[in-house]
């Protein structure tokens, strides 16, 4: 078979001057691009926790240099300490020794300039006393990810994920760990909620976590962690909610605060200076219950005892990604061995999804449209200000931006169909706030003619707003009937869409409650995000969040990023070879070729980036 070359469509805008320096990035003078692009996940050797040396076997001893995947990754900024950082990842490091992948720890005490990068104490080969006292280590889950933290005022973090294994028994759990010493020193992990050992029984996942920092709050300190529970394959989910009273010792039973709603996700947590905890999660459409695709939210005056019954912040139309599989069962069936061996996420098509995919690659993975692309679903984040005056709480989602909906040329869609017809439209991200007991009319954040935005976030600390999102107003391909990072127009010969470079990380800030907003491009370097690095090296999978954190005026986001991903050649399939990475693989005697022989030269190097910036 004919080795292709590599092939991007030059990025649009990209000249040598916009790339000399960050001032270049800027769209409003308010705010400042700090440091923009530095890796967070660096390629250097991980440091055990609490200064531990590794053992023989230890799967630590791989992190750093074997070049694998981190995605999903959270940031968390001191509060009282505001040049200590945090993140993490789902780290697939530990995959190569231990047979799973990892919740990644990172810490800065540089404000994010240079990173010492860690893993959470308690996966397969830990023999350190801390990974041995795990509740994680002692029940045999082999993975843990989906990271999210937040810092108290005291210098204690709090770290929150799901575990799981990939077989069973499943035991899909939520936990809770604790650092304190500025996050120097791990203290312990505590399992909040349980799963069932069936795989497709009970299953705890989509994880959120706050503390009160309240100057004005008798709740100061408590911790509250939300989730979603996956109640097998009847769709019934909901959102359950926890609390700790003693910085993170104990927590208490799980309460479903979702009442009402058939099918929601995507849980997020805030608290205002007074106290007042507010949970905002997805309500997915649905014929079983007449729902409608909305934000729901729900609201506690009592430390997070009691919560109201789940009221609407907005409504919108969806902007999830979703495809028809050439091979229906050769799909799922790829998916579901993927999963099981630690080389992707489980990506079922739910409700929402017109189609049978979520996602598209090569092979078994491959859609009738020709696209590429990694999963998306359109997601809520809430935030309130702990020093303001005011109780006032901001939302952001993305959504489908009205009027941009047409008739989808193929069988990838993104917009709500009408009737039989699919559809498809322009990604971009929405700004509410709440003040009193009104939700101001949902508007466009940072509005473009171009471009798909998706995976926002946004935090408010000392009377700054500051968002963060993916931006693919650069791609030189951009259409609403292209998913980004895909030209449509130019064909291959297996009828894949050219790869293109053009998905940017874009950040904002505001000092009027988000009136107006400066916006800034933090990723110097555009991305081309659909590299095929997961289901044997055959469909792509970008994560599902972006995060920011700020103390004041100072923030850092972070997101994932396929800049250093070393591109290739598949030989297996004909076309989409502008989406392959780098393997190496040896014709068989019989037929067909045998499995990648270099696995850590590159093609896996999917790397979470941030940026610092000052708004």
């Amino acid at each position: 078979m004919l080795r292709h070359r590599t092939r991007f469509a030059a990025a649009a805008g990209l000249s040598a001057v916009a790339l000399a320096g960050s001032s270049a990035f800027l769209s409003a003078s308010a705010t400042t691009v700090v440091r923009t692009d530095i890796p967070v996940s660096v390629d250097r050797p991980y440091v055990k926790a609490n200064g531990r040396a590794p053992t023989a076997g230890d799967a630590i001893t791989r992190c750093g240099s074997n070049r694998r995947q981190q995605n999903e990754p959270s940031a968390a900024i001191n509060a009282r300490t505001p040049n200590v950082v945090v993140s993490g990842s789902n780290d697939y490091c530990t995959t190569e020794l231990a047979g799973g992948t990892w919740t990644g720890f990172y810490r800065s005490t540089d404000s994010g300039g240079t990173w010492t990068n860690s893993l959470l104490p308690g996966y397969p080969t830990d023999q350190s006393p801390e990974g041995l006292a795990s509740p994680l280590h002692q029940r045999g889950i082999t993975n843990a990810g989906d990271p999210v933290q937040a810092w108290d005022t005291s210098g204690r973090l709090f770290y929150m994920g799901n575990a799981f294994n990939r077989a069973a028994p499943q035991n899909g759990s939520v936990w809770i760990a604790t650092y304190d010493q500025d996050a120097a020193r791990y203290v312990r992990t505590v399992i909040v909620g349980s799963g069932t050992p069936a795989v497709n029984g009970r299953f705890n996942d989509k994880t959120s976590l706050e503390v009160d920092r309240g100057v004005s709050s008798l709740y100061n300190g408590n911790v509250y962690g939300a989730w979603s529970v996956f109640q097998g394959r009847a769709g019934n989910n909901e959102i359950l909610f926890t609390r700790s009273t003693d910085h993170g010792a104990t927590f208490s039973h799980p309460t479903k605060i979702s009442t009402g709603s058939k099918n929601v996700q995507f849980a997020d947590i805030a608290v205002t200076s007074n106290g007042t905890v507010y949970v905002a999660y997805r309500q997915f459409e649905t014929d079983r219950g007449q729902q409608e695709s909305s934000i729901q939210y729900v609201v506690s005056t009592d430390g997070g005892r009691s919560f109201s019954k789940p009221r609407t912040a907005a409504t919108f139309e969806p902007f999830d990604a979703a495809d028809t599989a050439r091979n229906g069962a050769a799909a799922e069936e790829a998916h579901e061995q993927a999963y099981e061996n630690s080389d992707g996420p489980e990506s079922e098509a739910g409700e929402e999804s017109v189609g049978d995919s979520r996602d598209c690659g090569s092979g078994p993975f491959a859609c009738r449209s020709g696209f590429v692309f990694f999963r998306h679903d359109s997601q809520p984040r809430i935030t309130a200000d702990p020093k303001a005056a005011d109780q006032r709480v901001y939302l952001v989602y993305d959504a489908t931006v009205r009027g941009t909906e047409q008739a989808s040329q193929t069988t990838y869609n993104t917009a709500d169909p009408v009737g039989t017809t699919l559809r498809v439209g322009q990604g971009g991200i929405y700004f509410t706030s709440l003040s009193g007991s009104t939700w101001s009319t949902p508007r466009r954040l940072a509005p473009t003619a171009r471009g798909h935005q998706f995976f926002p976030d946004i935090n408010a600390d000392g009377g700054v707003l500051h968002a963060v999102w993916h931006d693919s107003r650069n791609d030189p391909a951009y259409s609403v009937q292209y998913p980004p990072g895909n030209d449509g127009a130019v064909r291959d010969r297996g009828g894949f869409a050219t790869a293109t470079l053009g998905l940017d990380t874009y950040g904002a800030s505001s000092r009027d409650g988000g009136t107006s907003w400066a916006t800034a491009r933090l990723s110097r370097t555009s991305q081309m995000p659909n590299y095929e690095m997961f289901g044997d090296r055959q469909v792509p999978f970008h994560g599902d969040y972006n995060y920011v954190s700020s103390v004041g005026a100072q923030a850092y986001s972070t997101w994932t990023d396929t800049r250093q991903v070393a591109p290739g050649d598949d030989p297996r399939y004909v076309g989409g070879e502008g989406f392959d990475v780098l393997q190496c693989r040896a014709p068989q005697p019989g037929g067909g070729y045998g499995p990648d022989a270099c696995p850590n030269a590159g093609g896996l190097d999917q790397d979470i980036y941030g940026a610092a910036t000052t708004g």
